[in-house]
């Protein structure tokens, strides 16, 4: 007997895709050139049909902070980018010392 495995539910980045709306085609191509991805790709992100991964630095800069990395991966951008999660009480007590 095979088990049918449910495919992961997608979830919509809302602040990646107000900028895809807000944002001028003509700029939003220009903007994720020069970074070296595409207009589609950040779709697909935003859509949830494909997860940010290393990427969403460069989308942080592409939507000029609008949409955070932490916004692309809420539940574990801290494994990605460690600096950017919380600091632990230890450690804010040591920088307070």
């Amino acid at each position: 007997m095979r088990k049918e495995h449910a495919p992961p539910a997608r979830v919509p980045v809302e602040p990646l895709l107000q900028w895809l709306r807000d944002t001028p085609k003509d700029e939003a191509e220009a903007s994720c050139a020069r970074h070296g991805t595409s207009v589609g790709y950040l779709r697909q992100i935003a859509y949830g049909y494909k997860l940010a991964g290393l990427i969403g630095a460069d989308i942080e800069l592409i939507t000029g902070g609008k949409c955070r990395r932490q916004d692309l991966r809420p539940d574990d951008f801290a494994r990605f980018w460690p600096e950017l999660a919380d600091p632990t009480p230890a450690q804010q007590e040591a920088s307070h010392a």
